[in-house]
């Protein structure tokens, strides 16, 4: 993966703050690069990846110098709510709010999964989505200006065998997504999901060397799309569901 170059589309994203949680995966640090590369202030949210945070800032960059990496566990309000608090002290706004934070796990039907795998997919998939949204909403209202992309993905609109626990925390996320669209409407902030499906990543090509690799999306564009919810032209655009499938 690599810095966009200067002569690539972007969005005019200057002296907006964004926080990018999950930003140290495939698609973390394509988001990352895209809005710094449309100049945006990027804050990527992680925990314990330090080796992943010095590679972002290595692929930025002279973008780098608007990267601040944040350590905080997305799914402990407390952490939450003082990372947010801290990145407003230090910008007085939080403009963006992309939540990428999430896992898979599957295998078994219904009547054999463990209970604590469907609650661990709720944990994992739904809860910081809601954690980080709740926390950057508020910010947002009070500024009268804010965009919130939430990543769930195409298992949540299309049922599959052995991975009703994914499944069900992804169709959460567009659940919530849309609740919450509907509560801020009249604040100027936009909410809406992005449904990738397999993407084109090393890990998802090693679990699947047979597959046809370029049917599926790659991180880089799936970035594009989120930038563009993240900037003033998708402000008509808010409580939608993008999928973002590619040829899969």
């Amino acid at each position: 993966m690599s810095a966009p170059t200067s002569h690539e589309n972007t969005y005019d994203l200057r002296g907006r703050v964004a926080l990018v949680a999950g930003a140290h995966g495939g698609l973390g640090q394509a988001v990352c690069l895209r809005l710094l590369a449309s100049g945006a202030t990027v804050y990527a949210l992680g925990h314990g990846h330090d080796d992943a945070a010095a590679q972002l800032r290595s692929l930025a960059g002279s973008d780098g110098e608007r990267l601040h990496v944040i350590s905080a566990n997305a799914r402990d309000e407390a952490d939450v709510s003082a990372a947010i608090t801290a990145l407003v002290d230090a910008e007085s706004r939080l403009d963006i709010l992309v939540n990428l934070i999430g896992g898979f796990a599957a295998g078994k039907p219904v009547t054999e999964m463990e209970t604590d795998t469907f609650t661990g997919m709720l944990d994992l998939n739904l809860r910081p989505t809601y954690l980080l949204s709740k926390y950057a909403a508020r910010v947002m209202e009070r500024i009268g200006y804010g965009r919130i992309i939430n990543i769930s993905s195409r298992a949540a609109v299309s049922g599959r065998r052995n991975a009703a626990a994914y499944a069900v925390a992804k169709a959460g996320v567009i659940t919530l997504s849309e609740a919450q669209a509907e509560e801020v409407r009249e604040s100027g902030v936009t909410v809406n999901a992005v449904l990738p499906s397999i993407i084109d990543t090393p890990a998802n090509r090693a679990a699947m060397p047979t597959a046809h690799f370029d049917k599926w999306p790659t991180p880089e564009q799936i970035a594009r799309v989120i930038t563009f919810l993240a900037s003033d032209d998708a402000g008509l655009i808010s409580g939608a569901s993008i999928p973002v499938y590619g040829r899969a």
